[in-house]
């Protein structure tokens, strides 16, 4: 019995870290079973849905600037993305891993309400027009910016009027910006980001997105994420989870 105890007490004190890790590991899961379960009998909470307010005065078109054309460059088309894994416990304690980064709809919902809802009415009306004019539906416009522009939140939105991020390219002509180490357009205002937009998914390796209708939004997702728009991960999932989620399918 000695004997046990004591080979018992050494295997502890060479493996003592492992075995706290372990500990450590079983007592999260055990956590997040018991969460589980509970979520499981709560009932979905609804989504709630932003007010319908006239669009932002201030983001109107002039008929004068209506038509003007804006330069775009379009990139090589980028293969799919893959699916980012979720990070478990040991991968947020960087042991045997680094971490996965949050996707661009998780970062949007983390987002104050009232400030996604106020995007929505300001930009409302230019997605329409963006619409009426290149056929690309006002739903996947708005969506687009709240994801790649976190709702006008984003570094590149707010010093470089990029609301969805777009890069310069090396054949690029207009002005440019650097944000987060890589190159991004720059732009005058925000109405000129929008336009660049349309005409970015509506020309070159994008060209092909014109023959969708200028209402069913689900193609128009597919085709971008097909297509490698801002090589984002799961970019048809994340602007549907969007759309659906703000209901930006009442203004195409």
């Amino acid at each position: 019995m000695t004997a046990v105890i004591s080979r018992s007490l050494s295997f502890v004190g060479r493996h003592w870290l492992r075995l706290l890790i372990i500990a450590a590991a079983v007592v999260m899961l055990s956590r997040k079973q018991v969460n589980f379960n509970i979520r499981l009998g709560s009932p979905t909470a609804p989504t709630e849905t932003p007010a319908s307010l006239p669009g932002d005065p201030e983001i109107l078109l002039p008929a004068a600037v209506s038509d003007r054309p804006v330069l775009t460059e379009v990139p090589p088309p980028a293969p799919l993305a893959a699916v980012e894994e979720k990070a478990g416990f040991l991968d947020r304690f960087n042991l045997f891993g680094g971490a996965s980064e949050p996707s661009h709809y998780d970062v949007l919902t983390r987002q104050e309400e009232q400030v996604i809802a106020a995007f929505i009415r300001r930009f409302s009306n230019v997605a329409q027009t963006e619409q009426e004019k290149f056929g690309v539906p006002a739903s996947i416009t708005l969506a687009n910016a709240l994801l790649h522009g976190r709702a006008g939140l984003s570094p590149a939105a707010q010093m470089h009027h990029n609301f969805f991020n777009l890069p310069c390219g090396k054949d690029w002509p207009g002005a440019t910006g650097r944000e987060s180490g890589r190159c991004v357009r720059a732009y005058e205002n925000a109405w000129t980001s929008f336009r660049d937009h349309s005409l970015f998914i509506t020309s070159g390796n994008f060209s092909a997105m014109s023959q969708f209708s200028e209402t069913d939004y689900r193609r128009w997702a597919a085709g971008l994420e097909e297509l490698g728009f801002n090589k984002t991960d799961d970019l048809a999932k994340q602007l549907l989870q969007t759309i659906d989620r703000y209901q930006l399918f009442r203004f195409d």
